[in-house]
């Protein structure tokens, strides 16, 4: 084992987009973590693309390949980070793992459970640690209060509910070659609000539910129903309740079919107690009173030190990990919900245009106070009875789920938005 002191070396799967803004991240730590880190290397095979970057990498010290395979030939580096497409996660993660290299991969694990399943094993097969980047799971805030969650300070878990309104654009799903589709060159992605964009405050509902410190919850069944306002493949809102086998339910309520912005607020009911937990902050209410926690916002720092110090066999009891079995159940409910019921499209009379980043949102018309109103009253969409364009959901047994069928049979056939079709086949798109 090498020693604590000696420096943690990786290399990052891209250049542009996300993978970019990651790149600055390794740099911006490589001092600052214990062991230090130093990224070595990146790779595109669009290089030509970023001339500029890459001379500034190359400037900084950091070697630049054209191929991925070219970045495993390195033997310095001990560990990659893939922030790539979805449908990317799983032979990129399997080539770095076969490769004598630890993997932190970018969330969501993978399209279907069936490609977590491989990853797992090869995982297995390797020794090395994988892990998902669902971001929140790593926060300061996150291992302490799942800790009194599972003391039972807030009595038996009864009701949870997760509500969000993410305006997003035609641009946003124009922007790479996989968002708003059900796949990508033939390969299950599944995007949308539940697997992308608020995938992060699905699973870290997920998390914080789980039997023990290390472990998800793991869903029982699934009720849904989805629809579409944007023309896209797959769906932009979605309505959904997962039963739990830990005893609760969990209500979902996701759109980026919104004119308004709301982030996504969680809120878990107990016998005597709640949580309501946000991106900036959770209150809790127990049995002692109530108090306010602040999140530091250090939540992708401390994953990059736990996967360091995982990768290294080294103990960090205060943090949390997003294993591939935490990532699976997130991964199932996601199946779930496409195979329980058909994505509706909205009629347009329901839909009044609105403009997010100098581009058109298809907005479904009170959508925000809908959701404000389902969430309060732990009601699916079509039960408020507040659009007639609902129709009830569909459900899903999700016990023993290891293969995602397919989306419903009687989704409907739907021309997607045109998007970057020419994009190289590895790209680090915006997420």
């Amino acid at each position: 084992m090498k020693d604590v002191d000696e420096t943690f070396v990786i290399g990052v799967a891209g250049i542009g987009g996300y993978a970019g803004a990651m790149t600055d991240l390794v740099l911006e730590l490589e001092e600052k973590l214990v062991p230090p880190v130093r990224l070595a290397a990146v790779c595109d095979p669009a290089v030509e693309q970023h001339a500029e970057r890459v001379a500034e990498l190359r400037g900084r010290g950091v070697q630049v390949f054209d191929a991925f395979e070219k970045l495993l030939q390195v033997d310095a580096i001990e560990g990659v980070w893939l922030p790539l497409p979805i449908d990317l996660h799983r032979p990129f993660m399997e080539q770095a793992l076969a490769a004598g290299k630890a993997v932190l991969c970018e969330k969501p694990a993978a399209g279907t459970v069936d490609e977590v399943d491989g990853m797992i094993a090869a995982r297995d097969r390797a020794g090395l640690p994988a892990i998902i980047g669902f971001q929140d799971v790593y926060d300061a805030t996150t291992l302490p209060l799942k800790r009194r969650l599972l003391a039972g300070e807030f009595g038996p878990i009864r009701r949870v509910s997760l509500y969000g309104c993410w305006p997003r654009a035609q641009s946003y799903f124009a922007r790479a070659t996989w968002a708003g589709r059900m796949k990508r060159q033939e390969n299950w992605v599944l995007d949308s609000p539940v697997q992308n964009a608020m995938s992060h405050y699905l699973n870290i509902a997920l998390f914080l539910l789980g039997a023990d410190e290390a472990s998800a919850a793991t869903p029982v069944s699934v009720e849904a129903e989805l629809y579409r306002a944007a023309p896209i493949e797959n769906y932009d809102t979605v309505s959904a309740r997962v039963t739990l086998e830990e005893g609760p339910y969990l209500l979902v309520l996701l759109t980026h079919a919104c004119a308004e912005n709301h982030p996504p607020v969680l809120r878990i009911e107990g016998e005597r107690g709640s949580i309501t937990w946000t991106m900036q902050g959770i209150e809790v209410q127990s049995p002692s009173g109530r108090e306010q926690i602040k999140r530091d916002g250090q939540m992708r720092p401390r994953m990059v030190q736990r996967f360091v110090r995982l990768a290294r066999g080294l103990p960090d009891p205060e943090t949390a990990v997003a294993t591939l079995e935490v990532a699976r159940q997130h991964t199932v409910v996601v199946n779930g919900i496409s195979e329980a019921t058909p994505v509706r499209t909205i009629s347009p009379a329901h839909i009044k245009p609105a403009v997010s980043n100098d581009s058109e949102v298809h907005a479904v018309a009170g959508i925000e106070a809908a959701f404000a109103h389902c969430a309060a009253n732990y009601q699916m969409l079509h039960e408020s009875g507040r659009f007639p364009f609902t129709q009830a959901a569909g459900r899903r047994d999700l016990r023993h789920y290891h293969h995602f069928a397919g989306p419903h049979p009687d989704n409907a056939l739907h021309t997607p938005m045109p998007t970057r079709e020419n994009a190289p086949p590895l790209r680090s798109d915006v997420r």
